[in-house]
Order: C-alpha cells, then structure tokens, then sequence
C-alpha cells in the first residue's frame, strides 16, 4: 500500500509538472490585440496619426514600423484602422479608401481594429534595415513569431478583381503573394513563409477575402520579422497591383 501511494504522488507530481511547463509556454506568448490599445481614430476608422511623420503603432510591446511624408501625401509599413467599410470604389479614386479590410473589420468582428500595411516597393528587400514593413519586440528582444492572421485590403481585392488604370484584372496564370521573413540577432535572414493572397494559377482562382490562419514558427529565433510582396503583374518601374496586406492577432513567442 505504501508503494503505491508513492507512485500516485509521483504521477501526481510529474502532471503537476507538465502542467506549470505548458502554463509557462502559454504564458510567454504574446498576441496582438488592438482592441486593448488605446489608438486614437479619426471619423473614417483610420489611426489619426497615419499621415504623422515619426510615429508608430505599438501594441502589447510589439512595435509596427510607420513611414509617412505628409506633403507628398505618402506612407508606408502599418496604419491601424476599424473601417467596415468594403465597397468597390473602383470608379472612385481609390486612395481616399486604402485602409479598410475585406470582411468589415479585425477577426473579433466588424468595426473591431486591425493594421493595414502598404509595402514599398522601391524597398531594399535583403534587410529589414530597408524594410519598410517590420515588426519588433520590445527593445530589439529576440522572439520566435508563431502565427497570424492576414486578409487583402478592399483596394487590392478589387484591383486584382477589375484591374485599375495602373494595373491589370487578373486572368488564369496571375498570382499575388506575401513572403515574411525572420532576421536572427546575427543578421542571418530566415524564411520566407509565404502566402498567396491570390492565386490564379490553378482551375479554381482564390481571391482571399477572409482573415486567413499563417504558421510562423518555421522562421525561428528572431529579433524582428518583416513582409514583402510579389505579384506576376509588373511593368518596367516593378509591380502594378497595389501593394497592401492586412494583418491581426500576430503571435509571438517571448521565451
């Protein structure tokens, strides 16, 4: 009897163990949640400061890089919004409605808050010191990404699905692709993890409209993540269709 009330205790103690070990695991995560920041919005849903030179969303620790030229009326990196609003503005002009998402707002529903990121295409795509959409934690902490949610932006969605005076509607064989890529504290690039935003070159075309599941883990430790974009419709100055993603509940792992 005595024998066996140690193996119980023992058992006991060791799934004692496995629980604190998956609480601690649970407990390092960090996800972006906007709705827990306090952002400032302006009557349209879009981030006051989107056209604010020098200034950043920063959310759970997790720090969004922000480009803006105010007099030139240009940003780019990553803008917060909570626009429901997904017309087709395509007979329209189209950059006064470049911050709004497919499905009406962030994966906690209509109007609720997500980012809208705009990749410049000039970018020097090698580095995430020429990155213009990237993403750190904390002071430079390293970090392992492990999952988030992304979506099309309603310009992008239609301008792949009609086409715009700068770029083509997309027929069988086109596609539109975002790649993320992780940089270690070496300097060492890892990735890309990538994800078609459309992908025509099958007999069934996807058109991604929904807040859509990506696994990061595969980028490893890092000390910063960033997004670049692809797409099989350019021109002699790169590419045409508008360069836009949205994102939301980017997960990380501090441990």
């Amino acid at each position: 009897m005595k024998r066996l009330t140690l193996i119980t205790m023992a058992v006991t103690m060791l799934l004692a163990a496995s629980s604190c070990d998956k609480s601690n695991d649970y407990n390092t995560q960090v996800t972006l949640l906007l709705n827990q920041t306090p952002i400032s919005y302006d009557s349209r849903g879009v981030w006051t400061d989107a056209m604010t030179e020098g200034t950043n969303v920063v959310s759970q620790g997790l720090k969004f890089s922000h480009e803006a030229i105010a007099v030139q009326g240009r940003w780019s990196g990553f803008v917060a919004s909570r626009s429901s609003d997904v017309a087709d503005y395509s007979n329209d002009i189209w950059l006064n409605h470049q911050h709004t998402v497919m499905g009406g707002g962030g994966k906690s529903g209509e109007r609720t808050p997500y980012l809208v990121a705009k990749w410049d295409s000039t970018e020097n795509a090698a580095s995430m010191a020429g990155a213009s959409c990237s993403v750190t934690y904390g002071d430079s902490t390293e970090f392992t990404p492990v999952s988030a949610l992304v979506n099309n932006t309603t310009y992008t969605y239609y301008a792949i699905q009609n086409g715009t005076p700068q770029s083509r509607k997309f027929t069988a064989g086109d596609w539109y692709k975002l790649s993320v890529w992780g940089v270690k504290a070496n300097g060492e690039t890892t990735g890309p993890v990538e994800v078609y935003l459309a992908d025509y070159r099958n007999s069934v075309p996807v058109l991604v409209k929904d807040w859509t599941y990506v696994n990061l883990e595969q980028l490893g430790k890092v000390r910063g993540i960033y997004f670049t974009i692809d797409s099989s419709d350019k021109g002699r100055l790169g590419i045409k269709t508008p360069t836009y993603f949205a994102i939301d509940r980017l997960t990380i792992d501090t441990k």
